[in-house]
Formats: C-alpha cells, structure tokens, sequence
C-alpha cells in the first residue's frame, strides 16, 4: 500500500479521531473508507448526469421527427415486433 502525508484541519483530525473509534478503524481505514464512498457517489452523480444528457439527446431527436410519427403507435409495433420474433417457436421455447 503506498503512503501519503496530507494537510488537514486540526477540526477534521479530531472528527476522524472521534468515528474511527466508534467504528473501530484506524485513521487510514477511516479515511479510506470516506474516500470509497466519496468516489461511489461521484461515479454515480457522473453517470445520473450522463443518463440526464442521452435522456435530453432523445427529447431533441423525438422533438425534430415528431411530425413523422403522427399516427404511429408504439405499443402496437413493438407488440408485433415480440411477436414476430416467437413466431414458430414452440411455446415452451419462448421467454415468459
């Protein structure tokens, strides 16, 4: 494992002194474990922002074709889209 020397406040030193011991962990484990969970939630803000751009890209795209699909129902493609698709199979072979 590598080490590092870090600066912090003389307030957080005594926060991480005060939970390390309620959660029985050293400063690095208390410290590590933060910074896991720190990066979770990054990583999940990260890709909530990503989900929120593609979601926005396909209200544009639905918005400039628009006029092109009045009149076309998409429960009634996509149900003859999953039908053609089991057509001929046993019904045993087909997924539930």
């Amino acid at each position: 494992m590598a080490r590092i020397n870090i600066s912090i406040s003389e307030d957080a030193l005594k926060k991480v002194d005060k939970y390390k011991k309620i959660v029985n962990l050293t400063r690095s484990g208390l410290i590590i474990e933060a910074l896991e969970n720190y990066f979770a939630r990054l990583q999940s803000r990260i890709f909530e922002e990503k989900k929120k751009k593609a979601i926005e890209g396909i209200i544009e795209i639905r918005e400039k074709i628009s006029d092109d699909l009045k009149g076309w129902n998409s429960t009634e493609e996509i149900k003859r889209l999953r039908d053609s698709r089991w057509a001929g199979l046993p019904k045993n072979d087909r997924i539930q």
